[in-house]
């Protein structure tokens, strides 16, 4: 009765150690796969069952993600064997993360948890509208040149480039080119601190200034 007892106990727990996680928004910004030989080190398993020997080594795919945030970027690495699938992503969705020193964990559509390792974290300098000193052409008067990726990137007659929250997006496909556009800064909202108004149909969305390279 005890052993029961003490099992019932910690599948209660679970639950309450996955909540007391903190939980945050960002934004998938880049997502690469390599497939590689994985030396896993003296003392360690590679993905085949406990003790079938000595393999040390294995073919795997090493994924790579970054995720964006107001406060920082995240670089996480995922090594699955080849014929298992990791958890799906797409560069420009939003993600939902916790990190706990340095694993970090995400949450898939289902609000099934996967567990990823930090690899890098890189803090970026507090401010409530993010990027707003990059573009100086702020207020109206500007005309949309250009619209792609099913709404994800805007291109305006002075050649400046914006990418669309991803929430935004389906309103911004629709917008004609030479359409009338106001350019403003607003409270950065996973790392978009602008916002683009269509002054033809009152719409507006949710931007990031991607600056030339």
């Amino acid at each position: 009765m005890r052993a029961i007892a003490l099992t019932v106990a910690c599948l209660l727990a679970a639950p309450l150690v996955a909540a007391e996680r903190h939980w945050q928004t960002g934004t998938w910004t880049d997502i690469s796969t390599t497939r590689q030989l994985v030396d896993f080190g003296p003392g360690q398993s590679s993905f085949g069952p406990p003790n079938a020997g000595l393999q040390m080594r294995a073919l795997a795919d090493v994924r790579v993600f970054t995720i964006d945030t107001d406060e920082a970027t995240y670089v996480l690495r995922d090594t699955v064997p080849i014929t298992r699938r990791s958890i799906d992503a797409e560069i420009g969705a939003a993600v939902t993360f916790a990190v706990e020193k340095n694993t970090v964990y995400v949450r898939d559509a289902n609000g099934a948890e996967h567990k990823l390792r930090l690899t890098k974290k890189t803090p970026k300098a507090a401010s409530p509208t993010a990027g707003a000193t990059t573009y100086a052409a702020l207020g109206g008067g500007h005309l949309l040149r250009d619209v792609s990726g099913d709404g994800r990137f805007l291109m305006l007659e002075d050649g400046s480039r914006w990418e669309i929250h991803p929430r935004d997006r389906f309103q911004a496909q629709d917008w004609d080119v030479n359409t009338s556009l106001t350019v403003r800064t607003t409270r950065a909202e996973d790392g978009y601190g602008f916002e683009i108004v269509n002054t033809q149909t009152d719409e507006g969305a949710l931007a990031r200034f991607v600056p030339r390279r």
